[in-house]
């Protein structure tokens, strides 16, 4: 339900060159490029070896024929047709007909100046109508709005989805869907994951492997497309396809139909194959501009119809945006640092926001704890007595002289928590360094929302590779940052690493949370000295339906572990190390065993960048 898409002949090669450039950017397609005229085409090899290697065969296909459901709910698929070439009806009608479910609706709205089309479904069906394709040549063209609602009005399904008149739905499509509600009778929407399909219909590329329902991610660009349906319900009482936002009219009903909802759906499978051709957003993101401002208005309104105060902007790259945030007031923050010796570091992150930061309501609290360093105390005493900063130290040595000599980084950080003021709470390694000077407005616009518990940032190392992009669960352990160690410029996978997002957790050196939320589940987990307990505590808060949110608006550097050193060079840290990963894995062990919701299982977990086919 994209667009209605006219034709011309494409130019294949430079058509897929400008689609994956748009996706993996400039550094990567020329590795590819190169890569491709020695021979060794590794990405188009890649999704080749995943089909190969994930077949869906005839005996799963005939299992599927002979499954027999307690219930069969009707699927209805709402078409819009404007002079849609024959090949591609007939393929697109073919593609149902060869349904291993049978209780499925094709709704045809046919809006085209000629006549014929009807004529085109009769040759793809054998010369005899099949009664679950319902056609109507619709009075005249209205539009892609127009033509969709008009073509809606023939379902009577149980539930109602949207396809485009020109791609294709895999043979199992229908039968994942009733299997779900099957599985599940609450279900109030489903989607699916998605391919591209060449104009030959021969060549399968760019898959796009989703997250499970990511209300922020939906908010950055409509990563959901296809396939989508809906509880009829849902879809008939929200009044249908809005002509106002065509180009991005699915992105507008995308958002109207799951704010209602409560339980949504995602199979992480390739259900629907997306036709490519130059008239396409898929493969020429500036043809449509028009369409890029409808989606920018399209997530606005959202904003507006569940009550947040936020504006959306156009993001650099077309059809991504970007939400910034119009919460009238600036509630106190606290920043808490914890820190032992290193008054350089430790002055280098403060001044990093000092005079900088666009925030201005704030408070440091540091946390002291075994410094030796002379030059120290002398930095803390300026600090306290500089009023602008509105900073304090407080000593958790001198409160637990008993601790003298150990380290315990959730206890300091609790510690500090504990002396703070601030309804929220900014928590910052010594190490980190404040980049934009609206980084702390940016996460502080993200917290407000009563749906959201935790917000993290996008870090770097030194030299301005990735740091921390979001943590995933199981990503080279027990968890690790998407994207790590690629180049700052570099948009990743469907531009994951540059789109906010919902995520499982965000690292602690730059974590910002509700003190109320800390409060109410015990801040860090004690048990956890060093190792894991950012992910814990944004695990926790999972646990009580609250968001963990990635915006990579907000920029710091981070100089990892130059405070404490390395856990594996050092035995008894390595020893420590071993020990929380045994405790915080069996904590956690449900959550492991499921499989992070907002990582797709058809992803690796031993590579970072989101490549295809996830280790056994």
């Amino acid at each position: 339900m994209s667009e209605i898409k006219q034709y011309k002949e494409p130019t294949n090669k430079i058509e897929k060159g400008l689609l994956y450039l748009q996706h993996y950017g400039v550094k990567k397609t020329l590795t590819k490029t190169i890569r491709k005229a020695m021979g060794h085409d590794q990405e188009h090899y890649s999704y080749r070896q995943f089909l190969k290697e994930h077949p869906t065969t005839e005996a799963e296909l005939d299992k599927q024929r002979h499954t027999v459901f307690t219930n069969n709910p009707v699927i209805s698929i709402v078409i819009p047709l404007y002079n849609t070439p024959e090949r591609f009806l007939v393929e697109l009608i073919q593609s149902f007909t060869a349904q291993t479910y049978p209780h499925w609706q094709l709704c045809l709205g046919d809006g085209s100046p000629k006549e014929g089309l009807k004529d085109i479904i009769l040759k793809a069906t054998g010369g005899q109508w099949d009664e679950r394709i319902v056609y109507k040549k619709l009075e005249g063209n209205t539009g892609i709005a127009g033509n969709t609602n008009a073509a809606m009005e023939l379902a009577t399904g149980d539930f109602i989805g949207f396809t485009d008149h020109d791609d294709l739905i895999t043979a199992d499509a229908m039968f994942y869907i009733a299997k779900a509600i099957n599985e599940d009778p609450t279900i109030e929407a489903i989607y699916s994951d998605e391919d591209k399909i060449d104009m030959d219909s021969k060549e399968y590329f760019l898959p796009h492997f989703k997250s499970d329902f990511n209300i922020d991610l939906l908010c950055s660009h409509n990563y959901i497309t296809h396939l989508f349906v809906a509880r009829a319900d849902l879809v008939k009482e929200s009044g249908g396809i809005k002509s106002e936002f065509d180009g991005a009219q699915d992105h507008d009903f995308d958002l109207r139909i799951l704010e209602k909802c409560t339980n949504i759906y995602h199979i992480p499978r390739v259900l629907y194959h997306w036709r490519t051709h130059p008239a396409s957003t898929a493969d020429h993101p500036e043809a449509k501009m028009y369409a890029y401002e409808n989606g920018r208005r399209a997530v606005e309104e959202h904003y507006k119809r569940i009550g947040v105060p936020a504006h959306v902007e156009l993001d650099t790259h077309l059809g991504y945006y970007r939400t910034v945030y119009d919460w009238p007031d600036t509630p106190l923050l606290s920043i808490v640092i914890p820190n032992m010796n290193h008054c350089k570091d430790l002055q280098d992150c403060i001044d990093s926001i000092a005079g900088r930061n666009t925030y201005k309501n704030i408070e440091f609290i540091i946390v002291e704890n075994n410094s030796t360093e002379a030059r120290l105390k002398e930095y803390y005493h300026e600090v306290e007595l500089s009023g602008p900063l509105n900073a304090k130290v407080v000593d958790y040595t001198a409160a637990h002289p008993e601790t003298k000599g150990q380290f315990n980084f959730s206890k300091l950080v609790n510690f500090g928590v504990e002396h703070a003021s601030g309804e929220y709470i900014l928590l910052l390694n010594n190490d980190t360094r404040m980049i934009n000077e609206d980084a702390i407005k940016e996460m502080m616009g993200f917290i407000r929302r009563e749906d959201v518990g935790v917000v993290g940032a996008r870090l770097y190392y030194g030299n301005n590779t990735v740091q921390h992009a979001g943590l995933i669960l199981g990503l080279g352990g027990v968890a690790n940052s998407q994207f790590l160690m690629s180049g700052r410029e570099q948009v990743g996978y469907f531009y994951r690493s540059t789109c906010v997002q919902d995520l499982s957790a965000v690292t602690g050196a730059c974590l910002l949370t509700k003190k109320s939320l800390w409060q109410e589940v015990g801040g860090f987990d004690e048990k956890l000295a060093v190792a894991f307990n950012d992910v814990d505590y944004c695990l926790k808060l999972r646990v009580k339906n609250k968001l963990c949110v990635y915006t990579p608006f907000s920029e710091w550097y981070h100089l990892e572990s130059v405070s404490r050193g390395l856990d594996h060079q050092d035995p008894e840290k390595k020893a420590r190390m071993d020990s929380e990963t045994e405790y915080f894995m069996s904590k956690w062990k449900d959550v492991y065993e499921k499989g992070d919701p907002y990582y797709n299982p058809n992803l690796s977990l031993t590579k970072f960048d989101y490549s295809f086919g996830r280790e056994e």
